[in-house]
């Protein structure tokens, strides 16, 4: 049954963290327990998460805002899952991030922990939806409407992760398939395929390849291809709902190929990138990007990048196989940005262009920033479409266009071309006529004419832009780079501790919370005061109520006050007294009681 857990918006009067000393108890709540606990846990919606459990009178289910918390926290700490529920159970920081206050409250088992992250990852394939997104983007937003961020300008970058898995050759992989499809079998099937399976399951599939001579690999993979080719069909009434047979019908279809009736093993240029690279995940990829081979997944991060704010929020996170073009993601992205912020100029790098990324810039009236273009390079001795300046100059269809030299002409449809009907008299004078320019003259009306492609047109405004944003020496999207580091940054080697498309995306969007957290803490940090505020400050101001009484004080020497006498001096620090218990049992701080 799902219970709301918002005892701690009420604070016990005593608890075990009032038994602090008020210096220690300021600095737990300014330290990054408090930013979390302010910004981010009590800004957790888990009613999104009432679906996971049962509407039957039941036992309530531990508070979700804590499980959900913690998985951020194990993140940020690079915790394995005993660390982080021993983290739980004695770190002071990590209970008073969770909105715990007592030691002993909100104890649960690790195996809750289990549980809670089956049942999202069902959810997950059972409705689409990833719920953890959904609150990442929630408390995200209301990040963003606290601190009045802008986000009309934002920039985009990718970069590849691996998920948990061994690199296996192609035949120690093939093995294992064998191994795993043979351990679901009956003992009746096992014995009536003993001698097919007897090379292949004396020991690990490691083992079998460790001990093949040099050359024989050619051999035994033409030979696990037939048996595969047998297995899959006789086997494929009994199990075809198997999570084995569904591997071997995979690797089957992966690493082989009926050539002329006959089967035979793909050459590694026929392997698909998008091919079985491990058996534990089948959603991860290969995709090799400057020479450097990838095994898992492409994660794409968007963030704000207006320079009037304070510190910039990642915004959004996606993880898709690592075969996924960057346009694809900036597609696929930009329905909800849009929907979310007020995006109007998106920075990206030269992989973020493509017909899909067009379209989708084109209805949500994005303008794209790039820093570099895919393709061929405009030459400096020749006129380009980008060149000349259309209008409108963003978004939508071209009315006019003007040439480098001032003229302007008229745009109008052409069957499936734009085409721009210049002056040829004015052409004629031109200094650029006849060298590179792209008009040609007209055969048979008294008109020069520049014929051009919706993409031809979509190119080159991306073509303008980016000479203007190079030209203005301000590179927004640069940042951006830093921040995929930051990423990655809690994972050794870019590989994550977990396998899976669900998983890896939950561990990103954990990783760019806690990023978010740095930032913000940061951010607060910095308007804090330096000297002079806190208990020191207390002291300070209740010094001078006590001292200056509305009359002059005669100063002697440099300015030194005479000795207070012992009554003054009792009054002055039972004031202080009253006032830090004040403080300590309220959870105020003592410059909000000062103010």
């Amino acid at each position: 049954m799902f219970r709301k857990n918002d005892g701690h918006l009420q604070m016990p009067l005593i608890s075990s963290v009032d038994q602090l000393p008020a210096k220690v108890l300021r600095r737990l709540d300014e330290s990054w327990a408090g930013t979390f606990y302010r910004e981010f846990f009590v800004r957790i919606d888990e009613s999104k998460f009432a679906e996971l459990y049962s509407d039957a009178a039941s036992r309530p289910n531990t508070p979700v805002n804590v499980l959900f918390g913690l998985e951020w926290l194990k993140v940020k700490f690079s915790w394995s899952d005993e660390e982080m529920y021993e983290g739980f159970l004695f770190d002071l920081q990590v209970r008073y991030a969770l909105g715990y206050r007592n030691l002993g409250d909100g104890l649960f088992d690790l195996r809750t922990v289990y549980n809670y992250r089956q049942r999202l990852s069902q959810h997950m394939q059972t409705t689409g939806r990833n719920l953890v997104d959904e609150v990442f983007a929630q408390i995200t937003d209301q990040q963003v409407h606290s601190f009045a961020l802008k986000t009309d300008q934002q920039r985009m970058d990718s970069t590849m992760v691996a998920s948990n898995i061994r690199e296996m050759s192609r035949l120690q992989l093939l093995v294992e398939v064998l191994q795993r499809m043979y351990r679901v079998l009956t003992s009746a099937e096992k014995i009536h395929y003993a001698a097919d399976f007897a090379p292949y399951v004396r020991g690990t599939a490691g083992q079998f390849v460790y001990r093949l001579k040099p050359g024989s690999g050619g051999e035994y993979l033409a030979a696990i291809g037939q048996l595969m080719h047998k297995l899959v069909g006789e086997l494929a009434a009994a199990y075809a709902k198997e999570a084995a047979y569904q591997l071997l019908q995979r690797a089957l279809g992966d690493f082989y190929v009926l050539d002329n009736g006959m089967l035979r093993a793909k050459s590694n240029v026929e392997v698909a990138a998008d091919s079985l690279q491990a058996p534990d995940d089948p959603e991860a990829t290969s995709r090799t990007k400057r020479g450097v081979t990838y095994h898992g997944y492409v994660v794409n991060a968007t963030e704000t990048c207006h320079p009037d704010n304070p510190f910039q929020l990642i915004l959004d996170t996606q993880t898709e196989a690592n075969v996924t073009d960057d346009a694809t993601l900036l597609a696929a992205a930009l329905p909800e940005l849009a929907q979310r912020t007020e995006l109007q100029e998106l920075y990206t790098d030269g992989g973020y262009n493509g017909e899909a990324a067009d379209a989708a810039l084109a209805k949500h009236q994005v303008q794209q920033v790039q820093t570099a273009l895919r393709g061929r390079q405009p030459t400096g001795d020749h006129l380009h479409l980008a060149d000349f300046a259309p209008e409108p100059a963003d978004h939508g269809e071209p009315s006019t266009m003007s040439c480098p030299e001032g003229q302007t002409a008229q745009v109008a449809r052409a069957r499936t071309q734009w085409r721009a009907e210049f002056d040829v008299h004015v052409c004629a004078g031109c200094p650029l006529w006849g060298a590179g320019c792209p008009v040609n003259p007209g055969k048979r009306r008294n008109r020069a004419t520049l014929n051009f492609t919706q993409r031809d047109l979509e190119v080159a405004r991306r073509r303008r832009r980016s000479a203007q944003a190079k030209a203005s020496g301000h590179n927004l999207r640069s940042a951006i780079e830093a921040t995929i580091r930051s990423l990655k940054l809690p994972f050794r080697n870019d590989q994550l501790p977990v396998r899976g498309r669900f998983r890896v995306a939950v561990m990103i969007i954990a990783s760019a919370a806690i990023v978010n957290l740095h930032r913000i803490h940061r951010y607060q940090v910095e308007r804090r005061q330096p000297a002079g505020s806190g208990a020191a400050a207390l002291m300070l101001n209740i010094n001078r109520s006590l001292d200056c009484q509305g009359e002059h004080r005669p100063s002697g020497g440099l300015g030194a006050s005479p000795p207070l006498g012992p009554l003054p001096l009792l009054l002055r620090w039972t004031s202080a007294c009253l006032w830090l218990i004040g403080a300590r049992r309220s959870h105020w701080h003592p410059q909000t009681l000062i103010a």
